[in-house]
């Protein structure tokens, strides 16, 4: 599924806020435009090592104002991305919550590419050419939407032309951008799903599960109040999604909320599995034994 364009802004100005301080849009377009381009963008030293705005954060007000190349820190904005791309190839964890151009994008996680790429079936053909570097998720229409690379979410909207590197603190604000975000969760963690939806409250139920030490799960489990139980077969958790109405400012439900359900779920399956196998090892050294003993008795008894 795809959200709409409309919703990026909306998202991105709640993740903003958050960042640095309840009144961020107002304040750096107002006061700081003339002091981040006079005093950091004209001072290349001063913006490479020590950037007047904390992670370059008047470059996400910017980009997302729509502002014309021509009008943005270029010098700046190449900054971030050369950061971007040098902390990926070195396959470390990306500065969360920033706004990049597509295609700049696509320079990031394909750090030798001498053109940017343009669909998603090219890239997913070169990511497979690649061998495995990058882990796309989803189908090609799901591809231009949400990626998964990495232990790292990317949102992506093509006519804004804007992708959110390593989604973090982003609000999710709709079922749309829930549920593109969580089909690509669900297939790269290699679960099975379903979900029922009432109002704002979505019910996620993790499926045929094969759950062996209770006590584990459930010291997992309350790692998160959005699991509310489990059986031998399922998990269960629920969360709740702003409605936009007067009064619901107080819900507020993160993009790593719900990678954090996703990571316990199949971190509870690892664990699950490596007891079978434990199970499996042990079980050969046992009836080995059994013979030996019964041997031993029989030269005993001579």
């Amino acid at each position: 599924m795809k959200w709409t364009d409309k919703e990026a802004p909306k998202s991105a100005m709640a993740t903003l806020n958050l960042v640095s301080g309840i009144t961020l849009w107002e304040e750096m377009v107002r006061d700081r435009r003339e002091f981040c381009l006079n005093k950091c963008q004209n001072n290349k030293v001063v913006n490479m090592l020590r950037p007047k705005c904390t992670d370059r954060r008047y470059l996400d007000v910017l980009l997302l104002k729509k502002e014309t190349k021509k009008n943005m820190p270029m010098f700046c904005y190449s900054q971030r991305v050369k950061g971007l791309i040098r902390s990926f190839q070195e396959g470390e964890m990306l500065l969360p919550d920033v706004y990049v151009y597509i295609d700049d994008y696509w320079k990031i996680v394909h750090e030798k590419q001498t053109k940017p790429l343009r669909s998603a079936s090219d890239f997913l053909k070169r990511t497979l050419i690649k061998g495995k570097e990058v882990l796309p998720m989803g189908s090609q229409d799901q591809l231009s939407e949400t990626h998964f690379l990495r232990d790292q979410l990317f949102l992506l909207w093509p006519k804004l032309d804007l992708c959110l590197v390593n989604a973090q603190e982003t609000s999710i604000h709709s079922l749309k951008m829930f549920s593109s975000i969580t089909e690509a969760l669900t297939e790269s963690y290699g679960l099975e799903l379903s979900m029922d939806i009432e109002g704002s409250f979505i019910e996620l139920i993790f499926q045929n599960l094969s759950l062996k030490d209770t006590v584990v799960v459930e010291q997992e489990l309350q790692r998160s109040p959005a699991f509310t139980g489990f059986s031998g077969t399922e998990i269960w958790a629920e969360i709740q999604l702003p409605t936009g109405l007067e009064g619901d400012e107080e819900v507020d439900f993160k993009v790593k909320d719900l990678h954090f359900i996703f990571k316990t779920v199949a971190k509870i399956m690892e664990i699950s599995d490596a007891e079978e196998e434990d199970v499996k090892l042990e079980s050969p050294i046992t009836e080995i034994t059994e013979v030996i003993t019964e041997k031993s008795r029989e030269s005993k008894q001579k």
